[in-house]
């Protein structure tokens, strides 16, 4: 009933965005900046659109489409793209036109757009719009705002112009589920979406559903469990989104006509071409298998072929009426689900492809960085796949769990930074700046202005000490004492999905509320990790039993997949909700975006 509810939020986005179209009277075109494609198919389908009288459909390109129906740009709130339109429009407009250019901007439209109108002698010529989308449902229990770039954003560039948009998508939510009683927020940025929303609670207008659906409202930054974010994932869609990247909950990759090497003349690992819906009501055997241990994974497809098989072949012994009866009841089904089976095939041999042979001994180097053991040989191994790997972010990323687990000397920094410059060029200097904005290194370091010394960048601390990291965890009981005797096949442990190493913060906070752990030892958990900000303590422990989980700065699929089996343990319903769904090689290319 609840996944109904947030099924039908697409309605509401629809009835938005209709209102904007139908501003402008008669027949238009629509032009679409590339990356809003895909979740504009989950908000609305080509007939709807249709059906809002537009005519063409274009993507933004380097020239404007020769039209002469007045145009909408549907694009992200981003100053590149919007610049871009901009200068096509000056191009191609003339005195005469009036009420012809509109620029919808997603999900927030800013002062500053307002302002580049004018310097580009375009103000009230050019009609701006504000449009924020519901979250769209991904798939059970999970929806996303699928805004890119939020993470680099909030937490690189330190922009907080975007930050009321979560507040917004919760009281929009509230209206849907219900307001819950009781709200937690853990970080910065989640203690300040809080307060916004407290302010929309009290000065527009509330939910008139008495009874919530949801008894809680969990948030958190994404900095403050950085480490579920930077382990090596052991699910089926996580691994799916490290190697293939998802959007929007759809994985599609065509097959790659570059070249067999890359700059380095290294050979490139071939992906074979896959089109995947991660969405459980879509595809039976994603279902099946989006949460799995990959391992098992593999087994359940084999399994599948042999069936799919053996049907086939029982088919060729049917008398003529029972091939009838085949081909209107069964045959359907059985060609999707054969094509669903080739696609998870075909995922899955390009996961070992691309990971086998390096997944081992790094899920080992993250089991001794997890339980601090080993430090030498860590480190050795973070140095072998700077050179072997070829994967800047392979080597960021595992240098970076470090700094948030064990200590690095300033030596060792040090020569990581020569090495990492050396094998991926001078051009990355800056990024060790980003580090220190995202919170992974301390600004206790020293700094020259001349590029060449560059290298010679030291970090004093990593911005948690390890026995922080280290006396926290244990505190959450988020690092199993042994990782060896988690059941990976049938898990009774969230610690699963990184293969016994670790349980993701989000999910421990969620057991202490479901499981109605006193509110004062929850806070004496939580508020060494950051600020933390209780709303209506007089509402917990919770009535109903479920909670919205919402990250702000990104969720994996790990967390979803901790989640689910919480979900199962503790017999309630848990929905997850952020920006986006992300993986660790996400967060290192906003790192390394100087974009």
């Amino acid at each position: 009933m609840l996944d109904k509810k947030l099924s039908s939020l697409s309605e509401i986005s629809k009835a938005q965005l209709s209102k904007i179209l139908n501003s402008c009277a008669g027949t238009k075109d629509l032009i679409l900046e590339p990356i809003i494609i895909k979740p504009l198919e989950r908000v609305c389908g080509i007939r709807w659109l249709k059906a809002n009288n537009i005519e063409k459909i274009f993507k933004l390109e380097d020239e404007m489409p020769n039209t002469q129906n007045p145009v909408f740009f549907l694009i992200y709130a981003n100053y590149a793209s919007y610049r871009k339109i901009l200068k096509l429009i000056k191009e191609r407009i003339t005195e005469t036109d009036k009420n012809r250019f509109h620029i919808v901007l997603i999900p927030k439209l800013l002062y500053v757009f307002e302002n580049i109108l004018e310097e580009m002698g375009l103000f009230g010529r050019v009609t701006l719009y504000s449009l924020q989308w519901q979250p769209i449902y991904l798939d059970q229990g999970v929806i996303s705002l699928e805004i890119p770039h939020l993470y680099k954003t909030l937490f690189v560039q330190q922009d907080l112009s975007l930050l009321p948009v979560f507040a917004k998508s919760l009281w929009h939510l509230s209206f849907v589920i219900g307001k819950p009683r009781v709200h937690l927020a853990l970080g910065q940025h989640s203690t300040a979406i809080l307060r916004q929303l407290d302010l929309l609670y009290e000065n527009l207008p509330n939910s008139d559903k008495l009874e919530a659906d949801c008894g809680a409202v969990i948030l958190l930054d994404r900095s403050i469990d950085y480490t579920s974010v930077l382990l090596t994932p052991a699910t089926y869609s996580a691994l799916l989104n490290e190697v293939y990247g998802v959007t929007c909950g759809m994985c599609e990759h065509k097959v790659n006509e570059t070249e067999p090497h890359d700059s380095k003349f290294n050979p490139v690992l071939k992906k074979e071409p896959v089109q995947i819906i991660l969405d459980s009501n879509h595809d039976s055997v994603y279902r099946d298998i989006k949460h799995r241990y990959f391992t098992e994974v593999t087994e359940i497809l084999r399994v599948l072929t042999k069936s799919l098989r053996s049907e086939g072949e029982s088919s060729r012994e049917m008398a003529l009426d029972e091939i009838k009866k085949y081909v209107s009841t069964q045959l359907q089904a059985t060609a999707s689900k054969t094509k669903f089976i080739a696609n998870h095939l075909a995922a899955a041999q390009t996961i070992i492809n691309n990971l086998g042979h390096r997944f081992e001994p790094q899920q080992e180097t993250e089991q001794f960085l997890i339980q601090n053991k080993n430090k030498s040989g860590n480190y050795s191994y973070l140095e072998e796949i700077l050179c072997t790997e070829n994967n800047k972010h392979v080597a960021l990323r595992l240098m970076c769990l470090m700094c948030i687990t064990q200590k690095l000397s300033d030596g060792e920094i040090r020569t990581f930074w020569n090495k990492f410059l050396h094998e991926f060029g001078y051009y990355y200097g800056f990024l060790h700046n980003n580090l220190i904005k995202a919170g992974f290194l301390s600004d206790e370091a020293t700094s020259t202005t001349s590029l060449p010394n560059l290298p010679n960048i030291v970090s004093k601390l990593p911005r948690l000490l390890s026995k922080d990291f280290y006396v926290n965890a244990n505190k959450l009981k988020q690092i199993p004492s042994d990782p060896n005797k988690i059941n990976l096949k049938a898990p009774t442990c969230c610690s699963y999905v990184f293969g016994g190493n670790y349980i993701p913060l989000i999910t421990q906070i969620a057991s202490m509320l479901l499981s109605n752990t006193p509110l004062n030892d929850i806070k004496a958990k939580l508020e060494p990790l950051g600020p933390l900000s209780v709303r209506n303590e007089n509402g917990y422990p919770i009535q109903q039993r479920c909670i919205v989980l919402y990250v702000v700065g990104g969720v994996t699929y790990s967390e979803i997949a901790a989640c689910s089996l919480l979900e199962t343990l503790t017999g309630s319903k848990i929905i997850v909700c952020s920006d986006r769904v992300i993986s660790g090689n996400d967060i290192m290319e906003a790192l390394m975006d100087l974009s």
